[in-house]
């Protein structure tokens, strides 16, 4: 067992300790019917240009704070009054860019941030002030649904409810998340941005890859140790078990979960950004994100640019310099206009 493998198995013996104390309250299988078979376009509608955004600069900081009202619409109408209620600090959606110097610059890239993170500090301090300047481009952080000041007080830490065997919560986070983060896209296009990427890691490279399959799409998209497989994520990746426990738990079995993501489709949507505009990185010994299922959505759309580091999915930080050196050639190649 290589390095990556090995700290891929202890993060997710660890995570028993986080998700141990408590489970999913609902089995909301039964409702997901609305949801399967749809288009993309009709799963994940095109949100309208954010209204009435807050914008605060921070004291002695290059970063602005962006704060609007999320309209996002949901599916189920039995999970709208938790929607409302219980979750209703997801109503409002925030967004941080980092801008060095107070300038803006021409292009800006769009960082949607991994599962079960508290908040954007610590991109904030490491990895973006060494993109703006590497890259050339402001960053901007999108706060999923669930996750620092977007999780309800019921949760017991940041993403609890996010990825959960509660599925109807679970996809409308994603729908959410990705609602969320167009908006800020058709924000920061109406304030004059000229190419707008996104990039994300685990859950937030998924996020990225949902974004590639949607009108209008990013101008370019860099995807990291992430697929749309969520199926093979659930039933083989070890930080998940407490989702596949407790669907076993509720009698919802192997054939019926394939059932449930099959019809969701998402793993067999079409990429709408150019081969040339897209940058895939994957860890070749990844424990949750694994390279054969990596392999079969890179033949899929394509065989798009690919850059495999060595290690896991825990262990890409190890390789930030060399990943950063790889998107800034990426973004050389590509084409203005």
């Amino acid at each position: 067992m290589g390095y990556g493998q090995a700290a891929d198995v202890v993060a997710g013996a660890l995570s028993r300790l986080l998700h141990g104390v408590r489970g999913a309250r609902e089995n909301t299988t039964e409702d997901l019917g609305p949801y399967l078979g749809l288009s993309p376009d009709v799963a994940f509608p095109e949100p309208p240009l954010p209204r009435n955004v807050r914008s605060r600069r921070l004291p002695f900081s290059d970063t602005i704070t962006l704060s609007w009202k999320s309209s996002h619409e949901i599916v189920c109408p039995r999970y709208q009054d938790r929607h409302d209620e219980e979750y209703r600090v997801n109503q409002v959606a925030w967004a941080r860019i980092l801008r060095p110097e107070r300038r803006r610059r021409r292009d800006c890239l769009v960082y949607v941030h991994g599962w079960l993170e508290p908040g954007s500090w610590i991109e904030e301090s490491t990895l973006f002030p060494k993109w703006t300047r590497e890259l050339d481009v402001d960053m901007v952080h999108v706060a999923l649904p669930f996750h620092g000041r977007r999780n309800p007080r019921s949760a017991l830490f940041s993403g609890e409810f996010f990825w959960t065997a509660d599925l109807v919560r679970s996809v409308e986070a994603v729908r959410q998340a990705v609602c969320d983060v167009r908006a800020t896209i058709a924000w920061l296009r109406d304030d004059g941005y000229e190419q707008i990427g996104v990039s994300g890691i685990s859950l937030g490279g998924a996020i990225t890859m949902l974004l590639g399959c949607l009108e209008p799409s990013p101008d370019f998209i860099v995807p990291i140790v992430a697929h749309l497989n969520l199926l093979d994520a659930v039933e083989r990746a070890p930080i998940l078990w407490r989702m596949k426990h407790d669907l076993e738990k509720w009698g919802v079995g192997p054939e019926r979960r394939r059932e449930v993501f099959d019809g969701l489709g998402w793993s067999d949507y079409t990429c709408l950004v150019p081969h040339e505009r897209q940058l895939w990185i994957q860890a070749d010994e990844d424990q949750y994100i694994f390279a054969d299922v990596v392999e079969k959505q890179w033949q899929k759309w394509g065989r798009p640019p690919i850059h495999w580091i060595p290690g896991g999915h825990m262990t890409f930080p190890l390789h930030i310099d060399q990943m950063t050196d790889k998107i800034a050639a990426f973004r050389r190649s590509l084409p203005r206009g």
